[in-house]
């Protein structure tokens, strides 16, 4: 599974002093090294500037930005570096007086305001190395002034900014703070030595991720793990060629090898619901399924499709009886019920049994879960709100809720969004982050289902089958039809496989 480390302010400021204290790295070195990372990554970016304006602030954010400012002088970009106040860091005051000497001259403020009314049209490339992933607090008025000035204006065509966009603040997502505590609206962030957590979802746009780029600086982010306190958070990376060659089936397999799964939902007039999920398990390359249903209506509905399906009407206390439960692998239960089943509660799930609850399965605060080593819930974010009684406005806010929920309900969350929060029992996470408003359709909840059915039918594990079963859905970004049907990426996914 392709997946990397996030880490909190709080854990990449102690892989820093690791890096120093441990490892004999020097401040000034670790500066310099995230500089020349920055300038690499971006040289056809600076290309494309008549100015290259450096906003830098007073911590290490702004030492960065006048490590930087020193390499693209001596590289030959045109650059001035504006500064709120002298640099309080030792590494910062080295590369600030560097380019005091270098460039002749730091700028105040006041100077970044004259020079901006002279300047013409989207003729700057502004970096923002004001304030680091560390500060959470809010906005001084002259920061906010400035950072307000930087986003309204037509001077600069391009702002990027140096680990995290300054003032941003996940927490104050959704409560009226985001006004007050303006933040930079850069175009791109490029994080240094560590991916931080606290960037993850970075948005300004709806349902548009800003782009967010990893700068290597020599960190000990894979040897020395176990030195600090690390949160077990994981980024996630697409994997859309496993994703297809795990979920085709074999010639060897038969039946039961390529998968079994029983279905349960579709309340009367949501029948369509469980039937997709079905069809998306079965059409995907699953061995062999079942269909239950309070609906009176269910098995002409299924026959009248396909007569070789199996469907009954029955409740869930009589299909956690069925026989066929016990050759099964997977039990999904909840798409199209209109419900929480009370059957659910404080049902003992078979050893080797996976179950996913998804839609009217996902509780209620208060509803008594089932119990079991292998359950997944896939709640959107209003049912994660019911089912926790919180209101959660950021995948952090939805991160410090699970973290307590699934070890204590021993069950894994998949939190369904722009961005996608998995959350294991054992403590460890996985973001997904990969906006898609093709998805943005009714039944794509109930296609997700089948798809996890299907891939933890194959006896992989839960945070393995989401990666795939997010993956393979990925490949509808391909689709030419703007807004797809459910029923319609489901074709899709077929034809690809």
């Amino acid at each position: 599974m392709k997946s990397y480390p996030l880490f909190t302010n709080q854990e990449s400021k102690a892989i820093d002093s690791l890096a120093i204290k441990e490892l004999g790295f020097h401040e000034e070195t670790l500066m310099g090294m995230a500089a020349l990372s920055v300038f690499h990554a971006n040289e056809d970016l600076w290309k494309t500037a008549e100015s290259i304006w450096i906003l830098c602030g007073s911590g290490g954010n702004g030492g960065d930005g006048y490590a930087l400012a020193h390499t693209l002088f001596q590289e030959g970009y045109g650059v001035r570096c504006f500064a709120t106040s002298p640099n309080k860091t030792d590494a910062g005051k080295f590369y600030e007086s560097l380019v005091a000497k270098t460039l002749g001259v730091i700028g105040t403020i006041d100077d970044f305001y004259n020079e901006w009314e002279e300047a013409e049209e989207d003729s700057v490339l502004l970096v923002d190395a004001l304030l680091g992933t560390g500060f959470q607090n809010k906005l001084s008025p002259e920061l906010k002034e400035l950072i307000d000035t930087v986003n309204d204006s037509d001077v600069f065509f391009y702002r990027l900014s140096l680990d995290t966009a300054s003032g941003w603040n996940p927490y104050a997502l959704g409560k009226g703070e985001n006004e007050e505590n303006s933040f930079v609206y850069a175009d791109s962030i490029e994080e240094l030595g560590t991916r931080k957590w606290e960037n993850v979802g970075f948005i300004y746009e709806k349902d548009s991720i800003i782009p967010r780029y990893y700068e290597s600086i020599g960190f000990p982010v894979r040897t020395h793990l176990n030195d600090v306190t690390f949160s077990k958070r994981y980024y996630l990376e697409a994997d859309p060629e496993t994703a297809i060659s795990v979920i085709k089936r074999k010639n060897q397999d038969h039946k039961y090898s390529a998968g079994s799964a029983l279905f349960y939902g579709g309340s009367d007039g949501m029948e369509g619901a469980i039937l997709l999920s079905e069809q998306s398990f079965s059409k995907l390359g699953g061995g062999i399924s079942k269909i239950s249903s309070p609906s009176l209506k269910i098995s002409s509905f299924v026959l009248g499709e396909d007569l070789s399906k199996m469907a009954k009407t029955s409740s869930l206390a009589e299909t956690l009886e069925d026989p066929f439960l016990k050759k099964t692998k997977t039990l999904v239960v909840g798409p199209g019920l209109t419900q929480y089943p009370n059957d659910l509660s404080g049902w003992e799930v078979p050893e080797g049994l996976r179950l996913v609850l998804d839609a009217g399965a996902i509780p209620t605060k208060g509803n008594p879960l089932p119990q079991g080593n292998q359950i997944l819930l896939t709640p959107h974010v209003g049912e994660l709100n019911r089912m926790t009684g919180k209101t959660h406005n950021s995948v952090q806010e939805a991160f410090d809720t699970l973290i307590e929920y699934c070890p204590k309900n021993n069950v894994y969350v998949l939190l369904k969004s722009f961005v996608s929060l998995l959350v294991c029992p054992d403590g460890s996470s996985y973001v997904w982050e990969s906006p898609n408003p093709k998805l943005a359709v009714m039944g794509t909840g109930d296609l997700l289902s089948g798809i996890l059915a299907r891939y933890l039918s194959l006896d992989l594990s839960i945070p393995e089958s989401v990666l795939l079963a997010l993956s393979l859905l990925d490949h509808s970004k391909q689709s030419e039809e703007p807004y797809p049907s459910a029923h319609q990426i489901l074709k899709s996914l077929v034809e690809l496989i």
